[in-house]
């Protein structure tokens, strides 16, 4: 006769997602539905690029520093406004979440929160146009060709304002070189 094991404890999957303060919310409904469809958790990681790590304290606890000793640092990174609006947005989804404020890469912490978290996969929102998409790219590059690149986790990568079909994408190279096999752009020879 078999013996009887102990229940197996059911641990709850998570998803982490990059979010932004001045993102849309878009972002954090599609990670929403995922984490509602996997009877997930949701863990919002938010990046601030601006500042570095002085001090790793055991509790947790985080000791950053201002990149630029002349900028203001006494702001919260995440305004308490904004989480009350991603509260309003999944709380009738039925799905927990957390969040987590980190400083650093971004593609960096959000691997490092999602091996923590042992998560299902990372929700990224694609690069912001104007002056903000500009800085973040300029100290980070892309997230999600960095996390496609340098962890194992699936990368949903969701649009933010995709570019109509005559614009010209942001890798689309603005100069146009001459070539020995004719004039083509920063892509591969025509």
């Amino acid at each position: 006769m078999a013996e009887a094991s102990e229940p197996r404890r059911l641990i709850e999957p998570v998803i982490v997602v990059g979010v932004l303060p001045d993102q849309p919310l878009w972002v954090v409904q599609v990670a929403g539905e995922f984490a509602r469809t996997f009877r997930a958790q949701l863990v919002c990681v938010t990046v601030d690029a601006t500042r570095y790590v002085l001090q790793d304290l055991p509790d947790g606890t985080l000791i950053s520093a201002p990149i630029d000793p002349e900028s203001d640092g006494d702001e919260p990174m995440f305004p308490p406004e904004r989480l009350e609006e991603i509260d309003a947005l999944l709380e009738p989804m039925g799905v927990r979440w957390s969040m987590r404020e980190l400083v650093g890469e971004a593609a960096t912490s959000l691997m490092t929160v999602a091996d923590e978290e042992n998560a299902l996969m990372i929700v990224v929102g694609t690069r912001q146009n104007g002056f903000s998409g500009a800085v973040r790219r300029f100290f980070g590059g892309s997230v999600a060709v960095r996390l496609s690149h340098r962890q194992y986790r699936p990368v949903v990568v969701v649009p933010i304002a995709p570019t109509e079909d005559e614009r010209r994408l942001p890798w689309d190279a603005d100069d146009v070189v001459d070539h020995p096999h004719g004039r083509h752009g920063g892509g591969a020879p025509q």
